[in-house]
């Protein structure tokens, strides 16, 4: 395509030259960009030229598979990508992250988090019990990235997570929590792109009232680290006091600021198997085996549709039963002993998909029962229309 599309004596629209426009839009959040598509045909040409394109920011939406390493030694990781979005000219996405990986002095990454287009990796020496080097923060759509130092004990078990909101700011936060063997918080550090600064360790700095009193004792979720999604300007994390979970609301230094109510929906027969966020509200699922011989399950989506007034509100259930049938085909031969397990990755930001890996497992190998699943393929299930896609079957893992 020419030039002449772009250049300053076309318009887009109304008397507005093209130049000028698609300077201003490339300061816009991708989510607006993608509104704007709406707006009309000459909108629409205007951002989706190829050389505009280039200018603009582009939301991602998809998932990064994380794929299984060659071998017990091997340091090394790979990944695909999902994209999630129908587009007529696909992103610039490269899984292999090779403008951080070829950057002299890179060592080893290990992805821990990803926030509204934005993606966290912890630098290390080596494998992951190795000395902890600091953070690198990327953005994989333009293949930015900035590095952020280490906080606290670089050997400690620790847990980073990213606060990003393109629409408030172009700044970033970390929060950093450390935690002891015995899953108790021994520390909560809060990182500022725009000071390029860690603050003070918070567990020591705020003080306790009411529903946070004590909340440092409660247990992080070691054997299941959650995420930590970021909602109305703060990080939730689910943390357990005594038998019953609960979840923390941090600001972006990392002080705690409210208790939430899980939804009171678990048993013997019910457990946690996703926390998150889609469409700007915090979501819980929760997993139910229907059938302990043949493994179907129920999922439950739950939507905290009112945060003030902490009131959640169960979005929709999904039976594998009725999705795959009552005698789903395992696709493996003979002399397997197998159950059928369903595993939650994510769901969709902005609609109510879910997306879970769907596979089998051989109970004959069970010393590492979830490493040797079979015929593993990851499934999008829609809540509104009930229906679902395979969209590959893969021997890797998913991570949003």
């Amino acid at each position: 395509m020419d030039r002449a599309k772009g250049s300053t004596s076309g318009s887009a629209v109304g008397d507005v030259p093209v130049d000028p426009l698609v300077e201003i839009l490339s300061r816009v959040p991708a989510k607006s960009v993608c509104r704007f598509k709406c707006v009309s045909k000459a909108w629409l040409d205007l951002i989706t030229d190829p050389h505009h394109r280039k200018k603009l920011a582009q939301a991602m939406q998809g998932l990064f598979c994380h794929k299984s390493k060659k071998s017990e030694d091997d340091q090394s990781y790979s990944f695909s990508f999902i994209d999630l979005a129908a587009r007529s000219v696909p992103l610039d996405i490269d899984p292999s992250f090779s403008f951080l990986t070829e950057l002299p002095g890179i060592r080893f990454l290990y992805l821990r988090d990803s926030c509204n287009g934005l993606v966290l990796f912890e630098h290390h020496e080596g494998s992951e019990d190795s000395t902890r080097l600091g953070y690198i923060v990327c953005n994989p759509t333009t293949k930015e990235w900035k590095v952020v130092p280490a906080c606290g004990s670089p050997t400690s078990l620790t847990f980073p997570y990213l606060a990003f909101d393109p629409a408030v700011s172009s700044h970033f936060n970390l929060v950093q929590f450390q935690v002891e063997e015995d899953e108790k918080i021994l520390s909560v550090y809060g990182y500022s792109s725009e000071t390029g600064a860690w603050c003070e360790n918070q567990i020591d700095e705020q003080g306790e009232e009411g529903q946070l009193e004590g909340w440092r004792r409660f247990n992080f979720l070691l054997g299941n680290p959650p995420r930590c999604p970021f909602v109305n300007g703060f990080l939730h994390l689910i943390v357990l006091d005594k038998d019953q979970m609960k979840i923390v609301a941090l600001d972006v230094q990392g002080k705690a600021r409210r208790m939430i109510p899980v939804p009171d929906v678990a048993d013997s027969r019910r457990w946690m198997c996703y926390f998150g966020e889609s469409q700007g509200q915090l979501h819980y699922m929760t997993q139910e085996s229907l059938d302990a011989h043949k493994r179907k399950y129920k999922l439950s989506i739950w939507v905290l549709q009112d945060y003030c007034a902490q009131e959640w509100v169960l979005k929709g259930t999904m039976n594998t039963n009725e999705v795959f049938g009552e005698n789903s085909d395992t696709g493996v031969t003979e002399g397997f002993e197998v159950v059928e397990c369903v595993e939650v990755v994510d769901i969709h930001q902005h609609c109510n998909v879910v997306f879970f890996t769907h596979f089998w497992v051989d109970q004959n190998r069970s010393v590492d029962f979830f490493t040797h699943f079979l015929k593993r393929k990851l499934v999008a299930y829609d809540l509104d229309s009930k229906e679902y896609n395979v969209y590959l079957f893969i021997l890797e893992d998913c991570i949003a």
